[in-house]
């Protein structure tokens, strides 16, 4: 065998074996194949087409924008429409036909799967990308478009591929029954056509653009955020997916609270950026209704969670003070997770509030309005998510409530107390509901347009935010009182048998490699 031979055969040995598994069967596959070869036809067709309709004028014109977008269409489709939804059927498959136990028994960890996953998809782009790449070199030869624009655009669709792969596998671990699985499909599949929809739409505005405000600094400081916004998301996503496949007693909660602090962290600071460089008390408070709804989403499915920890994670509990205050609210557990959605939210409410007192100086709005609003918002909050939380806990004494029955509960308490003022008024328009405090009080999406707008009265202004307050106020200690058996618990050392578990695995003797039973073939000498 020679060396060359070998470095190939020990470098597979070294790659995810699900990378390797994924990526022989999606370009042995029909659909793979398939979608190629018409990738490949439409691109000769566009071209021949092209050169023929213009002829001898080719010279003259500038064609490089218009054929250009047409390329992109083709490559669009296959990038945005296929490589995830062979994603999401990857990881689904492995629920229909049961090895998703396998998987979980053998030595592959839940992040090798998914990496080997979006290693697939990733790898699928590039083949893609690949093919067209003479196309896409002839449109700026042909002028009519700058380099810089073809660069963005690529970026665009790739970055969007990767993206709903990982959202496609976010998914397929998410819905496990039959029943779902068959909705979900047609339903992301739906997602997906909007997707390249859109995509197309953003192509042709990208174009349209002059060169001076491509490669002006305000372009610059736009792309630059829209990628902070995607990878702080695609890290939220991609812990998801890990923390979704892997089995029921690890730590599914960690990774995930981290890569939401995480993007909250990134948030805030572009928010501090745009309230130095001048950004209005309008946009600060529409910054923080966009935090407050964000938590929101993440404290109500962090308070479905189990309250009780697994030994398993248990094992892996922070032993230091500074660890167990700051480190406990990232644990798994209904009553961390509410505790860790509220100070989130806090932390949000009080930049917001400094921001609009003290930096932002214009705004159709006075500083007190937008102070009142962020705080009679951060009180509903509070509120909801605390007394959803309490209505799950009640319920969970009763019969088993899953995660995303425990999130359905907290959309609903807190859709019934938003829509009480407005179902009153429907019902009956003699009724002034504006007058009955006890009809308004409790609906955030009746009070805080109000309260920012400045339409309430002195006196319902003061009645609504002590009302708020006081609510949110007990709540939020009577969850804090619950929760406190999940900060008191300690962590427990690994039993003796666990520990020589570990020992054997870490022996010198080859392993396998995979669930299939593969091992790594012994490296010949040389001869």
């Amino acid at each position: 065998m020679s060396l060359i031979d070998r470095l190939l055969e020990a470098a597979g040995d070294r790659l995810n074996p699900i990378l390797v598994k994924e990526t022989r069967q999606s370009l042995k596959s029909r659909q793979f194949t398939l979608w190629f070869v018409l990738l490949l036809i439409g691109c000769w067709i566009t071209t021949i087409g092209a050169i023929a309709y213009v002829g001898p004028s080719i010279h003259y014109l500038s064609l490089g924008g218009r054929l250009l977008f047409v390329y992109y269409a083709i490559l669009a489709l296959p990038l945005m429409v296929v490589t995830p939804f062979s994603a999401y059927r990857s990881l689904s498959s492995e629920h229909e036909e049961n090895t998703s136990d396998l998987l979980e028994v053998s030595s592959l960890s839940a992040r090798q799967l998914v990496n080997g996953k979006l290693g697939s998809a990733l790898l699928q782009i590039v083949i893609y990308l690949a093919a067209l790449a003479p196309c896409i070199a002839f449109t700026y030869l042909l002028r009519g478009v700058e380099l810089t624009t073809i660069v963005l655009l690529l970026a665009y669709v790739v970055l969007a591929s990767i993206g709903l792969s990982a959202v496609g596998l976010v998914i397929a671990a998410a819905t496990r029954q039959k029943y779902a699985q068959v909705v979900m499909s047609v339903t992301f599949a739906g997602v997906l056509f909007l997707a390249y929809s859109a995509i197309l739409t953003a192509a042709s505005r990208v174009l349209s653009w002059d060169s001076r405000f491509i490669h002006s600094e305000g372009n610059f400081w736009l792309q630059l955020g829209l990628l902070s916004l995607y990878m702080t998301t695609l890290v939220v996503v991609y812990a998801a997916a890990i923390s979704l496949t892997t089995f029921s007693a690890a730590n599914r909660s960690t990774a995930l609270r981290k890569a939401a602090f995480l993007q909250q962290s990134v948030f805030i600071a572009w928010a501090a950026g745009l309230v130095l460089n001048g950004m209005p008390r309008d946009g600060v408070v529409s910054a923080f209704v966009t935090a407050a709804i964000y938590w929101f989403v993440a404290g109500a499915l962090m308070s479905g969670e189990a309250p009780l920890l697994s030994l398993r994670v248990r094992r892996t509990l922070p032993q230091s003070l500074f660890g167990r205050a700051f480190g406990t609210w990232f644990n798994p557990g209904s009553g961390s997770g509410y505790i860790f959605a509220v100070c989130n939210t806090v932390t949000c409410a009080a930049l917001a509030g400094i921001a609009c007192r003290y930096y932002s100086e214009v705004g159709s709005h006075s500083w007190e309005a937008c102070l009142k609003t962020i705080a009679l918002l951060t009180g509903y909050l509070v509120a909801y998510l605390g007394i959803g939380r309490l209505a799950v806990v009640g319920l969970r004494r009763i019969t088993e409530v899953s995660s995303l029955g425990a999130f359905l509960i907290q959309v609903l308490v807190t859709l019934g107390g938003s829509g009480l003022p407005f179902v009153v008024r429907t019902l009956n328009e003699q009724i002034r509901v504006a007058d009955i405090a006890s009809l308004t009080a409790p609906s955030p999406a009746w009070n805080v347009p109000r309260m920012l707008e400045g339409s309430l009265s002195a006196d319902m202004e003061i009645t609504v935010l002590v009302a708020t307050g006081a609510v949110a106020l007990a709540v939020f200690l009577i969850n804090l009182t619950l929760a406190g058996h999940e900060a008191r618990q300690l962590r427990i050392a690994a039993p003796r048998r666990v520990i020589e578990d570990d020992q054997e695995q870490q022996a010198t003797e080859p392993q396998a490699t995979n669930p299939w039973g593969d091992r790594p073939a012994p490296v010949e000498p040389n001869s």
